[in-house]
């Protein structure tokens, strides 16, 4: 028996060797590990320092400038108010500009409706006249009828047919006419 404790030991010291050696080798990979981990936090935190150092003056430049612009922001608010007030004028003025366009276009259509009426009463004088030389002269056919026919086209914007410088010679008077006066048409008044 002797013998088999003895064997029985022997196996066990060498087990416990073993486990003692395991042992060793994973505290020795422990401390390297953390030795490294050490080191690698040192790195960082030297980096994080460097970092920080650089952006100091980064974020001393843009303190300084957010302390440029306080006195910029406090006028943005009077200078919005002064736009507004200026668009306000603007838009007054444009208004008025509105009212004096209103009232120059009722100028002009009254303008036009009395050069209508002075057309119309100057065609009616020029085929009086031409009806009474007509009663003198005996030629009250195909003479008359074209001067009646141009003074009334006369009081018309856009003639149709040119009048021919023949047609011209026959009828001095429409001719001097159209000279004297000039008749607005109902396009002219829409544009």
């Amino acid at each position: 028996m002797n013998y088999v404790v003895t064997v029985a030991l022997t196996i066990l010291i060498v087990v416990a060797a073993v486990a003692m050696f395991e042992l060793y080798r994973l505290l020795r990979k422990a401390r390297e590990t953390v030795d490294d981990l050490g080191k690698q936090t040192i790195e960082m935190v030297n980096s994080a320092n460097s970092t920080i150092d650089q952006l100091q003056p980064v974020i001393a430049k843009a303190d300084g400038m957010v302390e440029d612009l306080q006195p910029a922001i406090k006028q943005v608010g009077p200078l919005l108010e002064k736009t507004n007030t200026a668009i306000d004028v603007a838009t007054v003025d444009l208004a008025s500009v509105n009212d004096i366009l209103v009232d120059v276009t009722s100028v002009t259509d009254t303008a036009s409706n009395v050069t209508s009426t002075v057309s119309k009463a100057a065609n009616s004088a020029v085929s009086g006249v031409a009806g009474v030389v007509g009663k003198f002269t005996g030629a009250k056919s195909n003479r008359q009828k074209k001067l009646a026919s141009k003074s009334h086209a006369f009081g018309r914007a856009h003639d149709e047919e040119p009048v021919e410088e023949a047609e011209l010679d026959e009828a001095p008077s429409t001719q001097a006419a159209s000279r004297d006066y000039f008749t607005y048409s109902s396009d002219a008044r829409e544009a």
